[in-house]
């Protein structure tokens, strides 16, 4: 048999928030995204508007969704951390105004994103984020029509504290197996 001329890493992920299911995912499965925050340096007398260099300030790390289980709990928790009425499979939010004020990350939880297949293809083989919550802004819709009933949600990755092997305590969105 001939070798492959590409060895591609593929493979989709089945995801826990706050130790519950998220159920299937569009075909796109969980989409992780970077922000690299930056100070353009690109106004000077002698190069004009020219970007001739940047001053590196952050990242911001994101997870999307498209759940196709409307159901799941934990779709569901997500749409209604800062309240809700109600059992884990209903859709109640709640606006409660003693949430109002509080930080971001008093929302947030686990994030478990595992690898079905094994190890090659798949790497990653899981992605855990200590503290993850729904993202600052996003819009969650759905149409209430009779096809099946999607939800499209956007995760922030709020960096933590965590040990990784061999290099002791640093800051991370996530850590990765």
């Amino acid at each position: 048999m001939a070798a492959a001329i590409v060895l591609p890493i593929s493979g989709p992920y089945i995801g826990l928030w706050n130790g519950r299911a998220l159920g299937t995912q569009n075909d796109d499965g969980f989409v992780m995204s970077v922000q690299s925050q930056g100070q353009e340096i690109a106004a000077t007398d002698a190069y004009g508007m020219t970007l001739v260099e940047a001053i590196y300030r952050g990242m911001n790390w994101r997870c999307r969704m498209r759940g196709l289980e409307f159901n799941k709990a934990g779709l569901l928790d997500l749409l209604q951390i800062f309240g809700r009425t109600g059992g884990f499979t209903t859709l109640t939010p709640r606006l409660d105004p003693a949430a109002i004020g509080d930080r971001w990350s008093f929302f947030s939880a686990v994030l478990l994103l595992t690898a079905i297949l094994g190890n090659p293809p798949t790497m990653p083989q899981t992605i855990t984020a200590d503290s993850a919550c729904l993202a600052p802004g996003q819009t969650t819709e759905f149409m209430l029509t009779s096809k099946m009933r999607e939800m499209p949600i956007d995760m922030v990755l709020l960096p933590y504290s965590a040990v990784v092997s061999g290099v002791g305590t640093v800051i991370v969105p996530f850590t990765t197996t």
